[in-house]
């Protein structure tokens, strides 16, 4: 098969979607160092890197930019819907339960998505995919499990990053025709400023006021910006032009692995081992998911 003038090989956008997961894996580690702000004031202020990217666009690809939007019309606002829910529970999750818990949770994305396509009839998946979803549940109950044994008020956290994944799923499912049909830098500003909005609404109904970081919290909130969402999710945004959504989410799974090594590394953050080993277990079965 020839490749077409201007087309990228299917690698360039794996690089991207594996640099993407390795970013990922920082946002925990920052959560941690803003122990002042809710996860609604997190998510909200951290997408405000939406202003900085559509300036570039405005900047660089002006009349692009312009009619791009125009062509677009309210498609990113659904896509930052879907996006905005996804780090309010994701947040939530690392401030409620372990680094480990929280990420390997919010991954199990490809899971759940076959699980319901296999329910409603669209999906008949094959025997290695059952098996790695029957290896997902039981990593994940497991998991959960093991939490209730040693820290029991940390289960919310749980359901938090399971509720992550479901919305990680539906905005990887629209982003794809969206990104396909468009260039980066005209829609990727864009559609934060939509994330924005969105968090920015639910915090002022839920909490009334957003909680601004604090001279401390400065550093590690510049650092959420930079690393997990302009580098991180502008990488897995733009690999969705030449990857399905299941082959964003396998290389999602470099995630789990970087923070948790960064956790121990930094924050001195280990579990106990049947935590570690039922998140190996639930990480193996969602590979196997995306592996059909």
């Amino acid at each position: 098969m020839v490749k077409k003038r201007g087309e990228n090989p299917k690698v360039f956008y794996i690089a991207q979607g594996a640099a993407a997961g390795v970013f990922f894996g920082t946002a925990s580690i920052f959560i941690r160092f803003l122990p002042n702000m809710d996860a609604l004031s997190i998510s909200f202020v951290r997408v405000l890197a939406g202003l900085f990217l559509t300036s570039v666009g405005l900047a660089l690809r002006r009349t692009a930019f312009v009619e791009g939007v125009r062509r677009l019309g309210f498609s990113p606002a659904w896509l930052g819907f879907f996006l905005a829910l996804h780090f309010i529970f994701f947040v939530a999750a690392v401030k409620n339960t372990s680094v480990v818990n929280a990420t390997t949770l919010v991954n199990t994305t490809p899971a759940w998505a076959l699980l319901l396509g296999w329910l409603v009839g669209r999906i008949k998946p094959s025997r290695l995919s059952l098996a790695g979803l029957a290896l997902t549940l039981a990593g994940v109950l497991s998991m959960t499990a093991g939490e209730f044994s040693t820290a029991p008020q940390n289960l919310l956290g749980n359901v938090y990053g399971l509720l992550g994944a479901l919305f990680w799923a539906l905005y990887l499912v629209a982003g794809k025709s969206v990104r396909e049909g468009s260039e980066l830098l005209v829609v990727v500003g864009p559609l934060y400023l939509w994330t924005a909005a969105t968090t920015g609404v639910a915090t002022l109904f839920v909490s009334g006021s957003v909680t601004l970081p604090s001279t401390g919290e400065l550093l590690p909130m510049v650092g959420l910006i930079v690393f997990p969402t302009i580098l991180g999710h502008t990488l897995s945004f733009s690999s969705l032009k030449g990857l399905r959504p299941y082959e964003a989410s396998a290389l999602n799974l470099l995630e789990p692995f970087s923070a948790t090594l960064l956790a121990a590394l930094i924050l001195y953050e280990v579990s106990p081992i049947n935590i570690y080993l039922s998140a190996a277990v639930t990480l193996a079965g969602i590979y196997l998911v995306v592996s059909r």
